[in-house]
């Protein structure tokens, strides 16, 4: 029996008595997804389960069209959307460009927010940076251009609704999707580097097709970088600074936000720059946090906030707390970001050994025990300390009717990692490229069938020979 099988029909028990989902079967898998194998059993039980539970939330909307969902139940911010919400649209595409033949699912689902613009601005997001990486990864440049009026569209009303005073860019963490954090509202390192992402997917679609306005948004992206790097990052780290004294941040709610902001505590949605190669050789001195266990790395994950901060976890009746728990979709953000890193720079903030370290963990959190059984789970919010999913008890505590919501919730990224991160298939300068990022905590790995550029290829690493070939 292959590995999918073995793990599909596994999951499938485990969810028995589940109502049935279109795509979630084993023939669309089958056909879609690269077999990986690994020593560490834990990434290749956790790459099938969130192959498996992504596959659920592929879905025909009223209008007969393919969108991708947040939650597998209905939830009342996204009635009118039918379930698609846009605050992970950049995990979901980074996952979906490693499914070979997903290409019209994936048209449809952008086309469905380029369509609804002001649903898509709802959640501060990088979708033209996801959705560049994705017609790159799978030769489909010629429709991104196509919509390239479209994005210019979304990108100017994100630019210019959310400028600050100070040149940069001024958001609240609930519309980052990161609600009652310790910084709460400013100009945060997030909605700057989410600016900054998708000025550059749009740049990189027009000079792919010589399209001369690539100019402007290579100018832009150049020059908010050193914004960014000049500003945000002070002394050891990137900040939410505040605004300024007269200014207002649009769709601020005091109520819904932490009463009492500390401005210089150090979050993880510091590290988002990372992800899309903003920083600088002198800003690199921050990974050391992550890897800190009085400050980011816990047992279960990375606290999105500093553990020594006095509003560590500050008390709030809200099931869902960006004040210190463990995150995926942060952690997801980390992740991309320190591969990134380590592809470019070496490894000399940050190891091979720490990315391993932080995927395992990562993996091994995603994991619940249910009458007495451990099972594949992948939730909210979690406790790094006991690895309890915390939104889904706070849930039931608080007495409310979306009891089990956050079951396969899609909001976060694994594929990615495995195939982008661990196993280093990668596109640079628009040739297909492989990086992998090896340590002895994984011994052995290997890929089959990953789809880049139109090109199938087999990776496998084993006694500390890393070799490609195409499939």
């Amino acid at each position: 029996m292959d590995l999918l099988k073995e793990y599909y029909e596994k999951f499938k028990k485990l969810d028995a008595g589940e109502r049935e989902y279109e795509k979630c079967n084993y023939e669309f898998l089958n056909e879609n997804l690269p077999r990986f194998s690994c020593s560490v059993k834990e990434l290749e039980e956790i790459y099938y389960f969130r192959a498996y539970t992504l596959s659920k939330h592929i879905k025909k909307n009223s209008a007969g069209k393919y969108i991708v969902t947040e939650f597998l139940n209905d939830v009342s911010w996204a009635i009118d959307t039918e379930g698609a919400i846009s605050c992970p649209v950049g995990h979901q595409l980074s996952e979906l460009r490693w499914f070979k033949n997903c290409g019209e699912i994936v048209k449809q689902y952008a086309d469905f927010w380029l369509n609804h613009i002001e649903k898509l601005l709802v959640y501060n997001n990088w979708f033209c940076y996801a959705f560049y990486e994705y017609a790159e990864y799978t030769n489909c440049l010629d429709y991104a251009y196509s919509v390239a009026d479209k994005l210019i569209e979304y990108f100017t009303l994100f630019e210019s609704r959310n400028k600050a005073k100070c040149g940069l860019y001024k958001g609240t963490d609930n519309y980052d999707g990161m609600e009652l954090s310790i910084s709460s509202s400013g100009i945060r390192p997030t909605i700057n580097s989410y600016v900054y992402a998708n000025a550059y997917g749009i740049y990189k679609i027009l000079e792919s097709r010589g399209d001369e306005r690539a100019d402007y948004y290579k100018n832009f992206c150049e020059n908010l970088k050193k914004e960014i790097n000049g500003k945000l990052y002070v002394n050891d780290l990137y900040y939410n600074l505040p605004v300024e004294n007269d200014e207002t941040i649009d769709r601020f709610y005091p109520d819904f936000s932490n009463p009492h902001p500390d401005h210089t505590a150090k979050e993880l949605s510091a590290y988002t720059p990372f992800y899309f190669g903003i920083p600088q050789e002198e800003n690199a001195g921050c990974l050391k946090f992550l890897t800190d266990e009085k400050i980011f790395k816990q047992k279960y994950g990375l606290a999105t906030a500093d553990q020594s901060n006095p509003l560590y976890k500050f008390p709030f009746p809200h099931a869902c707390l960006w004040n210190g728990p463990v995150w995926p979709f942060a952690t997801s953000q980390v992740l991309r970001g320190v591969s990134e890193w380590i592809k470019v720079h070496g490894e000399k903030e940050i190891g091979g050994s720490d990315f391993a370290d932080m995927l395992i963990t990562y993996a091994k959190s995603q994991h619940i025990t249910i009458e007495g059984e451990i099972r594949p789970w992948i939730d909210e919010d979690l406790d790094g300390t006991t690895g309890e999913w915390l939104a889904r008890r706070l849930i039931v505590e608080y007495g409310r009717d979306d009891v089990g919501r956050g079951k396969d919730y899609n909001h976060s990224a694994f594929i990615d990692h495995v195939i982008n991160g661990l196993c280093g298939v990668c596109v640079n300068g628009g040739k297909t490229d492989f990086k992998p990022i090896l340590s002895d905590k994984i011994a052995s790995f290997s890929l089959e069938g990953v789809v880049v550029g139109g090109k199938a290829y087999n990776v496998k690493y084993a006694e500390n020979k890393y070799v490609v070939t195409e499939a």
